[in-house]
């Protein structure tokens, strides 16, 4: 398998760990999450009237990201590549 792939393979692991990861503790605080009413309603004036429920980043982000965790993987690849001794040699001497 060519480098290229192998980086690919390995850039796609890891973004899949990581939105794995974030859906997880997302779910996990949301199951977890008991609202404090009594606290909520002595301090009216206080509360928004429009509740955002996060953000979303832009697309180029994950597109970046991606590749370069590409670049990086590939990178570490070729390194590896050149110093790791070469198995078909070490087995004929």
């Amino acid at each position: 398998m060519k480098i290229i792939s192998k980086s690919l393979v390995g850039a796609t692991a890891i973004h899949s760990i990581y939105f794995t990861i974030t859906l997880a503790v997302g779910y996990v605080k949301t199951s977890n999450y008991e609202p404090d009413w009594e606290a909520a309603w002595a301090n009216v004036e206080d509360l928004p009237s429009e509740v955002a429920f996060g953000y979303v980043p832009s697309l180029f982000l994950y597109v970046g990201t991606f590749l370069t965790t590409v670049l990086a993987c590939g990178i570490i690849l070729s390194m590896y590549d050149k110093l790791s001794p070469n198995f078909s040699e070490a087995r004929l001497s």
